[in-house]
């Protein structure tokens, strides 16, 4: 008997009304909308071509369409998530054999003893920022223990309560505790403040000050049409400041995301480092947060526990090879194992170099903005930010947070977890051989920048170099001139652990499989939508135009949303679509954002470059007096056109402007 005469057998609609259209979307509700695989002759097993049928209201059976994931990190998952919850029979297929792409924690092979876990490696660690909604809204949809409602993944979030900066050529480290600004202008206090710390000189927090304060104000249209144009450092006027914060200003946006000022747009790192600077500017747990363990454990292995109960199919170890194509529609797709799958619908949910060797030039041929991504020079897109991870004998907290290193030549951020992970016991009773009593994991985040103590690239180190380099990076920033400031020693050190993904088996430069976009000046042109114009495929990952627009859990979450959303939408779909979240920056900022969009329409610059403002405090009492003048806070949404029109015209008057 075949799947398709049980389906007739064990149904209660009667065998007629079982009909197989070549388009699923075509179907009503009580038909099986689907060209069998078993049909079709593209599958061997019987229990691959079943489909996932559900009773209707009045007793029928409703055949679901079935949809493939290439790629099973965040991105992959959050579609996945997002669409078995809505009743499609969905499979996962990823290249690696465990899940959660560069999430995923790396456990170091062979270092557990008597019961323990291995050492737990990583991609890089973990952090959560406030504006993460997507990622924490997937943890608090996921229970901790499979089969157990609560509690949810997001109760081993730990709340990051402090941050440090250490600089290389001082004799010490700033910590820096976060506190709430109530006051609009209050951005600018707390922003003083930290380059005081810091020993800036005031002509340079000043202007940078202005800048930040300008970009805050500045429209989305000026943003996508003028910021999207320039890097980052452009638009800061990098050129301007002394050496010493021209290092700070390029060092900063490299250790969080990866991204160098010259080569990140305005837009991309302006939104993201306001942000960041934002959630310095909140107090409480929803600010900067970290995992309480390691990433697979607390999150990606319950996450994946939970999809399989729900019915997700996983195929691990299984790489992609190409997507057929047959009337303007993907027909299948073939893996590196000779296997080939068909489904009713396929997400591409790959790193983008992945992504980019998987459009042929079939695909491009269906869609032009695959075809602009098929002509973009990847190297240009993406950049590196790896991790390194140091084993200690005895546990080294340092802050309760993440250290930066603006001015170590590999733009280096840490954070001590152990002191995140007491949930689950003593670190050395939980992991390795128990001599390890410490974890320092750190991102490396220039690996085009000779080193200092072994004066080289990272890229063209070894990973005894990288440690050797690495490691005396962080003792020169961390440890002070006498000998009880020692904060770091060598004979602390146990070993190190380096990102698996790096491929070191054809010589140096090693290959990196997790390249990260870096966003370049224009490149929200080359990106893609999560709905591509091929009616069958989507695309997820952190390259696809999201709110988030950054290389992140965070994008590839919210990216895994919009694909699954474009699949609701064109499978005509009667459940609710994925929440999808933008950026949110303080409500005060409105008035002047609606003030800058009119002034843009009418190619005007920037109320700040129109009055030639040079510092932060011209700035801020120009707001100020503005406000109090004009009463632009105070304008009516209803009235908002009208009132701000005549405002700019009143301006630009005065101004002896036309």
């Amino acid at each position: 008997m075949t799947d398709i005469d049980r389906w007739r057998h064990l149904s209660p609609v009667p065998s007629y009304m079982f009909q197989f259209h070549p388009h699923p979307t075509q179907c009503v509700s009580y038909v099986c909308p689907r060209h069998s695989l078993a049909l079709r002759g593209d599958a061997d097993s019987p229990a691959h071509a079943r489909r996932s049928l559900e009773y209707t209201a009045d007793g029928r059976r409703n055949c679901m369409p079935s949809v493939i994931v290439v790629g099973g990190g965040v991105a992959g998952l959050t579609a996945a998530h997002e669409l078995v919850e809505r009743g499609f029979e969905v499979h996962v297929f990823d290249t690696r054999t465990t899940w959660g792409g560069k999430a995923r924690s790396q456990p170091v092979a062979g270092t557990g003893t008597d019961g323990r876990r291995d050492l737990p490696g990583e991609h890089g660690f973990r952090f959560y920022p406030r504006f993460y909604r997507h990622v924490i809204d997937m943890m608090q949809r996921t229970p901790a223990v499979p089969g157990v409602a609560t509690p949810t993944v997001d109760s081993h979030l730990r709340a990051t309560t402090e941050s440090a900066i250490a600089l290389i050529d001082e004799d010490t480290w700033y910590r820096f505790s976060r506190r709430r600004l109530d006051k609009p202008y209050d951005v600018l206090e707390a922003l003083e403040l930290f380059f005081q710390k810091l020993d800036i000189d005031q002509a340079d927090s000043s202007l940078h000050s202005l800048k930040i304060l300008q970009f805050l104000s500045s429209s989305e249209a000026r943003r996508f049409g003028q910021y999207e144009q320039l890097s980052w450092w452009d638009f800061a006027q990098g050129d301007l400041y002394s050496p010493k914060f021209q290092r700070q200003l390029r060092a900063v946006p490299r250790t969080m995301v990866a991204m160098d000022p010259k080569r990140g747009s305005a837009r991309t790192i302006g939104a993201i480092s306001m942000q960041l600077i934002l959630d310095f500017a909140q107090s409480g747990v929803n600010n900067d947060r970290t995992m309480g363990g390691p990433t697979s454990q607390m999150w990606l292995d319950p996450w994946v526990a939970h999809l399989r109960g729900l019915g997700v199919q996983f195929h691990a170890g299984t790489r992609c090879t190409g997507f057929d194509v047959a009337s303007g529609r993907i027909s299948g797709i073939r893996f590196a194992n000779s296997e080939f799958r068909a489904a009713d619908h396929y997400v591409l949910a790959v790193p983008l170099e992945a992504a980019h060797a998987l459009i042929t030039p079939e695909l491009a041929a269906l869609d032009p903005a695959l075809a602009r991504l098929r002509a973009a020079n990847v190297e240009e897109l993406v950049s590196w930010m790896v991790g390194i991870q140091f084993f200690l004998y005895e546990d080294v907290p340092l802050v309760r947070g993440h250290t930066f290193y603006p001015d170590s030549p590999w733009a280096l951020t840490s954070i001590s977890q152990p002191q995140f992970w007491r949930e689950l016991g003593l670190f050395r009773r939980q992991f390795g051989d128990g001599q390890v009593g410490g974890l320092l994991s750190i991102d490396i985040s220039d690996w085009n920048t000779p080193g200092t103590f072994v004066p080289k690239r990272a890229k063209d180190c070894t990973p005894e170099e990288i440690k050797t380099e690495v490691w005396g990076q962080l003792k020169a920033a961390l440890n002070g001139r006498d000998a009880e400031e020692q904060v770091l020693t060598d004979e602390l050190l146990h070993s190190f652990h380096l990102d698996s993904d790096l491929d070191y088996a054809k010589g140096l430069p090693p290959l990196n499989s997790s390249g990260l976009l870096v966003h370049p000046p224009g490149s929200w042109e080359v990106r893609p939508e999560a709905a591509s114009a091929i009616p069958n495929l989507c695309l997820a990952g952190d390259f696809v135009r999201t709110h988030t627009d950054l290389a992140s859990m965070e994008g590839a979450c919210e990216a895994g949303r919009r694909a699954a959303n474009a699949i609701l939408d064109r499978t005509h779909s009667q459940a609710g679509r994925a929440a999808i979240w933008p950026l949110e920056e303080p409500a005060w900022l409105e008035p002047w954002k609606r003030l800058d969009t009119a002034l843009y329409q009418r190619g005007r610059p920037h109320l700040f470059e129109l009055l030639g403002l040079h510092t932060a405090l011209q700035a801020a009492d120009v707001l100020r007096r503005y406000a109090a003048v004009t009463g632009i806070t105070d304008v009516d949404d209803w009235l908002d056109q009208f009132r701000v029109t005549g405002m700019v015209d009143t301006l630009l008057a005065r101004l002896g402007v036309r």
